[in-house]
């Protein structure tokens, strides 16, 4: 197969539309119902343990038998995670610092302790994707070596990498994945690199394909995507450490107008990890890490999964229909 095969005709899915994983909002009952309307439901596999990854694989199974995928990342600071005791001590004392701002604020417990590290899960992860003969990998912020592409072909998994520049894209293509993503700077979420590089560097624009809006976003998310419009999103490094695209709220803003530093990847998120739970249970969107693309102004409702998948289907029909009649006019 080609790279340039529909993706369609590589997985035997009725339309060419991938529901990317989103961390916690890409659980099996999402990827379920994308994979049944005739789309790719991505399960999300960042820091799942091998017993956890299974049951959401397993729970898939059992309510549709269509393609799905397993989303993992290979980041190098994930490849093994970095250990917190590397991290300078003048570092974490100006993360932890900003960040009490924000606790006062919520009225929650201020500390200075190191961020706890992030667990080393990759490995465990792919094990189970190959035993569970998944049908597709999905690679976020990563670039899978050849030997691991090859285990996946040899158990009939195909691979699909996403991607923010024509470099990295060369880069997976030489390691013979099967799909390749490629996510333009408008886009919602992390930059898709495996090095974290300069801020606007893995962000070329591409055209805005589709709004996307999935069913496990918070209430408070879902209100402020309605809300807001492309220009209301910024690229922020203070949720995690590593750049991606999300509203503007207190928390991006102040952050950065603080100066202060960030953590390794996923420290940072564990560091603040109490911000954002003390800020999901106040129902405060200010300290919420609210992760959007530009194409926000463009969702206007709130409609479930497979509706999006039907929609998408139906107004690239119509689009098909007039070009072909355009055509014939000729």
């Amino acid at each position: 197969m080609s790279l340039r095969t529909p993706l369609c005709e590589l997985l035997g899915i009725q339309y060419p539309i991938v529901q990317s994983g989103m961390g916690s909002a890409a659980g099996p009952e999402l990827a379920a119902e994308v994979s049944r309307a005739g789309g790719l439901g991505i399960v999300a596999g960042l820091g799942v343990t091998a017993d956890e990854l299974s049951r959401r694989i397993r729970h898939v199974r059992s309510v549709t038998d269509r393609p799905f995928g397993v989303n993992q990342w290979l980041h190098t600071e994930l490849r093994p995670p970095v250990d917190p005791a590397r991290v300078p001590a003048a570092t974490t004392r100006a993360v932890q610092t900003q960040l009490n701002v924000f606790r006062e604020r919520l009225g929650i417990p201020t500390t200075h302790a190191p961020a706890p590290g992030v667990p080393d899960l990759i490995d465990e992860g792919f094990a189970v994707i190959l035993e569970e003969r998944v049908p597709v990998w999905s690679i976020g912020l990563g670039n899978p070596d050849a030997a691991m592409v090859r285990r996946c072909h040899e158990r009939g998994i195909k691979v699909m990498a996403m991607v923010a520049t024509v470099e990295d894209a060369r880069a997976v293509e030489a390691n013979g994945v099967d799909i390749i993503v490629a996510q333009g700077g408008e886009a919602g979420g992390h930059r898709s690199t495996w090095l974290k590089k300069p801020r606007e560097e893995a962000n070329v624009a591409t055209l805005t394909l589709v709004p996307q809006v999935v069913d496990a976003a918070s209430e408070l998310w879902k209100k402020r995507l309605l809300e807001s419009d492309g220009g209301e999103t910024t690229l922020t490094e203070a949720y995690t450490g590593l750049w991606a695209r999300s509203l503007r709220n207190r928390f991006t803003e102040d952050y950065a107008d603080s100066g202060a530093p960030v953590l390794p990847t996923l420290m940072q998120q564990r560091a603040a990890q109490d911000v954002f739970a003390a800020a999901a249970q106040q129902h405060d969107p200010e300290y919420t890490a609210l992760y959007a693309g530009q194409s926000t102004g463009l969702v206007h409702d709130l409609p479930g999964a497979a509706e999006v998948v039907e929609r998408i289907a139906r107004e690239a029909e119509a689009v098909l229909v007039s070009l072909r009649a355009m055509g014939g006019a000729r």
